[in-house]
């Protein structure tokens, strides 16, 4: 039954490099805002962040201030 609901979680954002500490900044942002998320590592580079998929309009809106703020 999970094709037909999808995946409680969805990535939002990924970095790599020197911009993957962004992650974590976005990641408090989040949390500040009350919605819950997660941060998954692949490799030693990539940092990818996820929502709930009830949030991800919020997060994106989030992101957006965020990237305006920079």
């Amino acid at each position: 039954m999970m094709g037909l609901f999808g995946s409680k979680w969805v990535t939002v954002r990924t970095e790599s490099g020197s911009k993957a500490d962004e992650i974590d900044r976005l990641q408090a942002v989040f949390k500040s805002n009350g919605l819950k998320s997660k941060i998954l590592l692949e490799g030693s580079h990539l940092k990818k962040i996820q929502v709930t998929t009830k949030d991800v309009d919020r997060a994106k809106e989030l992101i957006d201030v965020f990237e305006q703020e920079r």
